[in-house]
């Protein structure tokens, strides 16, 4: 079964500080990040936006280094996995 496109925010440690990205996931493999907010300093804010996408254990980018694509995309795989298991499991808002 395919999943539905999603879209949550991720929050990952760059340079020391906290970035948010609002991260759109695309059939559980490939994911398009987009910086939201950081608070570090400003000259060295994160990319803002990053193309990821799993391969085997990893999150891989063409676009930023990997350390950064793999904290987003495990960030991403803690918050979506209990949504789409939610979901599945009986169909109701996993808020609810």
């Amino acid at each position: 079964r395919k999943l539905n496109n999603m879209e949550i925010t991720a929050a990952v440690l760059y340079g020391g500080s906290l970035a948010h990205y609002d991260v759109r996931v695309e059939s559980g493999r490939e994911c398009f990040a987009r910086l939201s907010s950081y608070n570090g300093n400003p000259a060295q804010q994160p990319p803002h936006t990053i193309k990821l996408r799993k391969e085997g254990r990893h999150w891989v980018s063409d676009d930023v280094d990997n350390s950064l694509t793999d904290d987003l995309g495990y960030a991403v795989e803690l918050k979506a996995k209990p949504i789409l298991e939610g979901r599945r499991r009986d169909g109701g808002h996993p808020a609810g």
